[in-house]
């Protein structure tokens, strides 16, 4: 049963990180949330140390832009992450139509600006996923605007926070909320 408790957007990301790793998806640039309330220095210490833990080597910041980039041989992945509140539904409805916005414009039909690291991985297949927490505003609007047309065509996972275990449940675009 959820709760209608904060779900920070790093916690997302820090799942979303745990997700692609087991994957085999190295993520090689992130972007760690900011904003009212958020204590960025403590956030970047926290994600240092499970990126540690996962054995990886450390992902480049970027300021801007996609939340995780990673990538394998065979997949390149563009994650956008997303927390919520208490808010107002209007607030809640807000937040969850710029994290759409946001993963759409990443979508492209290849990779392109690879790291020279990942050179060889240059046919990796594009993945777009947009993480966000589980909660029924989300779950509500992911049914009535992101429907599986749409996830097919772009090759877009929604990858569902369960803060109960702290944890990825992948939805892909083949699949049923």
């Amino acid at each position: 049963m959820w709760n209608y408790q904060t779900i920070q957007e790093n916690d997302v990301l820090i799942a979303a990180i745990k997700f692609l790793v087991k994957r085999a998806v190295n993520p090689y640039r992130l972007s760690i949330a900011r904003g009212k309330g958020i204590n960025r220095e403590s956030a970047r210490k926290r994600i240092g140390e499970v990126i540690a833990s996962l054995n990886i080597p450390p992902p480049v910041e970027q300021e801007e832009g996609q939340d995780i980039i990673g990538v394998s041989k065979t997949e390149w992945w563009q994650v956008e992450c997303k927390g919520s509140g208490a808010g107002k539904a209007q607030t809640q409805r807000n937040s969850f139509d710029r994290a759409l916005a946001s993963v759409v414009t990443y979508y492209e039909d290849e990779t392109k600006e690879l790291p020279r690291a990942y050179e060889s991985c240059s046919n990796a297949q594009p993945y777009l996923g947009l993480a966000l927490p589980a909660s029924p505003a989300y779950l509500k609007e992911l049914k009535k605007r992101v429907r599986q047309p749409l996830r097919k065509r772009l090759n877009l996972w929604v990858l569902l926070y369960e803060p109960e275990s702290n944890s990825i449940r992948a939805v892909s675009p083949e699949d049923s909320y």
